[in-house]
């Protein structure tokens, strides 16, 4: 919905999440980097030392773990930032990376719709577990979220 200095600021869209009395917040990104080697996705969620979001840090390593399972694509692991976006919301938030355009075998994951099906399964199922009492819990790559759910 935005790229490079467009679209409203961190801030703005923290305080959006907030007046509209969200449970959780989930930011997309796709990076790039003039590093050819750099690929993969990972997850961020408010966190600095010894303060932060559990229940950030929980959601980024459920989706994480799911993302990773699920497509195969490199783990660069969760991460614990004070970015805006992370720190101002009253609810759980995370950034997602889900790859790099600057990488061949990223990109050509991304362009592919089945994987982008697979990569919102994950995140869905990801997010699902997060609400499961861990007695209903499912063990990663397991939970299917049916079509019907999935569809825009």
């Amino acid at each position: 919905t935005r790229g490079p200095g467009n679209g409203p600021s961190d801030d703005e869209r923290a305080q959006f999440a907030n007046a509209q009395g969200a449970d959780l917040l989930v930011s997309l990104h796709i990076d790039r980097s003039p590093n050819p080697q750099a690929e993969g996705v990972a997850c961020f969620y408010y966190g600095a030392g010894e303060s932060g979001s559990a229940a950030g840090e929980r959601l980024a390593d459920l989706i994480q773990r799911e993302l990773v399972t699920r497509t195969g694509l490199t783990d660069c692991r969760i991460h614990g930032r004070t970015w805006d976006l992370l720190r101002l919301t009253q609810m759980p938030a995370v950034r997602v990376e889900i790859g790099y355009l600057s990488s061949k075998r990223d990109r050509a994951h991304l362009l592919d719709p089945a994987n982008r099906d697979v990569i919102v399964e994950a995140m869905l199922a990801g997010i699902q577990r997060l609400y499961l009492p861990p007695e209903s819990d499912h063990p990663t790559g397991i939970l299917r979220i049916p079509a019907s759910l999935r569809a825009g």
